[in-house]
C-alpha cells in the first residue's frame, strides 16, 4: 500500500514543468512552474492564466481517498478555502496529480476515488 512519503517522493520525481495532468473532462493541463510547495498549471484556454495546487492539498486529497474512497470539490473547498477561491479548477488540478500518479481516478458526479494502484 502506498503511503504519503512514497507518493510525495513520486510527486517530486514525476511532476515537472511540462507534465500533462489529467482534467475531469478527459483533457489535460500543463504544469508551468513549481515554486516551493506550489505546483502551477495553465488554466486559461484563451489566456495564459495560471493557478496552483500545493503538496498539502494533494496530501489531504490522498488521505481522503485512502479513508473514504471519494474526494470531492466540497472537501477541498472546506479544508482549503483560500486556495480554492482561485477557482473550481483547483479541484481537478489536485485530483489530477493523483490520477497522473495512478492512485486515483475521476468518476463524474462522485469525485476522485481509489484506482487499481490502491492508495
Amino acid at each position: 500500500m502506498t503511503d504519503w512519503e512514497e507518493l510525495s517522493t513520486e510527486i517530486d520525481e514525476k511532476i515537472k514543468v511540462g507534465t500533462d495532468v489529467p482534467k475531469t473532462n478527459g483533457r489535460t493541463r500543463k504544469v508551468t512552474k513549481i515554486v516551493g510547495n506550489r505546483i502551477y498549471m495553465r488554466t486559461g484556454v484563451q489566456t495564459r492564466a495560471e493557478k496552483y495546487t500545493t503538496k498539502e492539498m494533494i496530501k489531504y486529497a490522498f488521505t481522503v481517498i485512502k479513508s473514504r474512497k471519494a474526494f470531492t470539490a466540497a472537501d477541498l473547498k472546506s479544508k482549503f478555502p483560500k486556495e480554492y477561491s482561485q477557482g473550481s479548477c483547483v479541484f481537478s488540478m489536485t485530483g489530477g496529480i493523483l490520477e497522473f500518479l495512478g492512485v486515483a481516478k475521476y468518476i463524474r458526479g462522485i469525485g476522485y476515488i481509489k484506482s487499481e494502484r490502491d492508495p
